[in-house]
């Protein structure tokens, strides 16, 4: 006895079918991936880094398949589209609602200053077009019964290229529209959160042991980091102890409590640190220069005895010679940074060059690289020049892959930048009140005192 389905059916995770079954089919799917989100949003209640993460390299994956392999789905999606809108982008970013245009943000990709959260509805038919076109070869070779069919490994890779330009241009497109809508403050706020390693820690599983691990408040300031949104009143309180409003942008560069050293030296530590793992000799942090005597150096050039540059080693750029270092991390969105981004590191380059190049060349006989930092995770083109060198190093004497080095310095660095920045935001910046006891006075012998009569 033979059957014919005048419906459809199930193939392969996709449908093939009427328009009413395949209807059918998605409801069934939204209606599952529903149920998946909101197990994410409990989640995210108390680790919306690992919901963030679960979402983006688990759950979303779900849905991204069936749009590659069923057409004309886009309609059918929008339940899945507004769960994703107003209830797990709040619950991971701590907030009650998402207005459109940040939402319009959220989707563009990480390296494009977004959160990867795509909107599925606008890239379900390029998801399928670009499937139709990858797997074209393989589905002729089916429909021939070709038993003898080889992937084309050449003509395979030029198909991937124009599907990843196909991609690109699409978020390109996005991205402008998006700019449209924005003030030029949010405009700069994008470029820099969408500069090379900036969005490292996002992309980055929440490891404990590689210190990739945040806590709820922690993922929800970086956040307002990122996109600059209102921070919580929760434990930290509206105006500084200098008086001014706490925003974002004051703490950053408020130097009460000690917060802006904190950043300078946590970075100088962790290059220290590089320095020693890619094999590198003598390495000082804050190593004094020599005096400078009868040269003559250039104008604006330290000439103070005893100062002193942030990190120097031997054997980095060429062997047993001492390379010198000198780190500085700025606010970009500070008033006196508000020029174009690339020029901005060079202008701060140019004045650690200024003050220090000429000294360590003529009297330490060495090199000088200025390592300039933004507090949102961009580097000048001088540090990112050294740790690609420091990364090629690394790769060298541990024989491990170059791409998986640098990734890893990126993402060292960046995370060490965000922990600090976060710390900025509601660190202790009181002052000591009240007279203060001279401890030379103190008895510090906390022992019993035993009279002997």
């Amino acid at each position: 006895v033979s059957t014919q389905s005048t419906g459809g059916h199930r193939y392969l995770g996709s449908y093939i079918g009427s328009e009413s079954g395949l209807s059918d089919f998605i409801k069934e799917e939204c209606a599952s991936w529903n149920d998946d989100i909101d197990g994410l949003c409990r989640i995210a209640k108390s680790e919306p880094q690992l919901a963030y993460a679960a979402f983006l390299y688990g759950t979303s994956k779900r849905w991204n398949y069936v749009a590659r392999t069923t057409p004309n789905i886009s309609d059918l999606l929008r339940p899945l589209e507004y769960k994703i809108k107003e209830e797990f982008i709040p619950a991971i970013v701590g907030k009650q609602y998402i207005p459109d245009k940040l939402r319009d943000i959220f989707g563009l990709p990480a390296r494009m200053g977004g959160l990867g959260i795509s909107n599925i509805q606008e890239t379900a038919e390029l998801e399928y077009t670009n499937s139709i076109q990858v797997t074209a070869s393989l589905t002729e070779a089916l429909y021939l019964q070709d038993h003898s069919y080889e992937v084309d490994d050449r003509a395979h890779n030029e198909i991937m290229k124009d599907v990843m330009k196909r991609k690109e241009a699409h978020y390109n497109r996005a991205k402008i529209k998006v700019a449209d809508q924005c003030s030029d403050q949010q405009k700069r706020q994008l470029l820099l959160a969408s500069e090379k390693g900036a969005s490292s820690w996002l992309t980055s599983l929440p490891l404990k042991e590689y210190g990739f691990l945040l806590n709820k408040q922690e993922f929800h300031d970086a956040l307002a980091l990122r996109y600059n949104l209102t921070l919580t009143d929760l434990n930290r309180p509206k105006s500084c102890e200098c008086g001014v409003v706490n925003t974002i942008n004051h703490c950053l560069t408020c130097k009460l409590g000690g917060y802006v050293a904190l950043r300078h030296d946590a970075i100088k530590e962790t290059t220290a640190s590089l320095l020693r793992e890619g094999g590198c000799r003598d390495v000082q942090s804050e190593p004094m220069l020599l005096s400078v005597t009868t040269e003559r150096l250039s104008s604006g050039t330290n000439t103070t005895d005893g100062a002193r540059l942030d990190v120097s080693a031997r054997s980095f750029w060429t062997p047993l010679d001492r390379a010198f270092t000198d780190i500085r991390v700025l606010n970009p969105q500070a008033q006196s940074n508000c020029v174009p981004i690339k020029q901005m590191y060079i202008n701060h380059e140019r004045q650690k060059k200024n003050m220090y190049m000429d000294r360590v060349l003529q009297v330490e006989k060495a090199t000088f690289t200025p390592l300039v930092f933004s507090t949102t995770g961009g580097m000048g083109e001088e540090a990112i020049k050294f740790y690609k060198h420091l990364a090629g190093k690394i790769s060298r004497k541990t024989n491990q892959e170059y791409p998986y080095v640098i990734s890893y310095i990126r993402r060292k660095l960046r995370f060490v930048l965000l922990r600090t920045c976060i710390i900025s935001l509601r660190g202790y910046r009181g002052k000591r009140r009240g007279k203060e006891e001279d401890s030379s006075e103190l008895d510090l012998n906390l022992g019993p005192i035993i009279e002997h009569h």
